[in-house]
């Protein structure tokens, strides 16, 4: 699980990137949360690659959460954004890919940018220190999944991508089992932080309501 000094919340943004002023936690309540996960302590110039992604929670007719599985390494449904992609545009065709939804834009809620820097991240090229820059949504009704429209891409296949729907207990579960996945401890610092995210998000979206 993450720990305090593990996260730094972003206190102000220039010139469309994020600058990072003081190293200890700080709200930041313009758009959404902005967030740093930085547990190997990296500088910003070690990062050597960059990634942009969008993820989203998205609930079943149950109450269960989708929860992506590739080889046993787990995330929340979505993908890269494409070259200045619009976010919203980019998550409707992942979740289209992926779970074979249609999903409007109204359905949307932002929760916030997080961002993560991995150290030893094991690229597609080689070993790299990896910043995995994700924007997290909320689809505020259920879905049920169109296995008949979920396209993979090869990369997915893969990996044996497949859909799990899981309780937050089951989540957590998940995030303490241990196997042989390269990628499992870096997601699942991904997927710890995003449901956390999730859980404060719902609870004032409760209070507000």
């Amino acid at each position: 699980m993450l720990v305090l000094k593990d996260v730094i919340k972003i206190s102000k943004i220039k010139g469309g990137t994020v600058e990072f002023l003081y190293p200890l936690v700080l709200p930041f309540f313009v758009g959404g949360l902005i967030m740093l996960v930085n547990k190997d302590s990296l500088e910003r110039e070690e990062i050597n690659s960059r990634v942009h992604k969008v993820r989203a929670v998205i609930q079943d007719y149950n109450g269960n959460i989708y929860v992506t599985n590739m080889d046993d390494s787990y995330n929340l449904p979505g993908g890269r954004v494409e070259n200045k992609e619009d976010l919203k545009k980019a998550l409707k065709r992942e979740l289209k890919e992926e779970l074979g939804i249609n999903v409007t834009y109204g359905e949307m809620e932002y929760v916030g940018n997080i961002i993560f820097w991995h150290k030893g991240f094991p690229g597609e090229k080689g070993v790299v220190n990896r910043e995995n820059n994700v924007d997290l949504f909320v689809i505020d009704v259920p879905k049920e999944v169109n296995m008949e429209k979920v396209k993979l891409t090869n990369y997915e296949k893969h990996y044996h991508f497949h859909l799990m729907e899981c309780s937050l207990k089951q989540i957590d579960a998940l995030l303490k089992e241990k196997n042989d996945n390269e990628y499992k401890n870096f997601i699942d610092v991904e997927l710890d932080a995003l449901i956390q995210e999730y859980k404060k998000y719902r609870k004032e979206d409760k209070y507000v309501g």
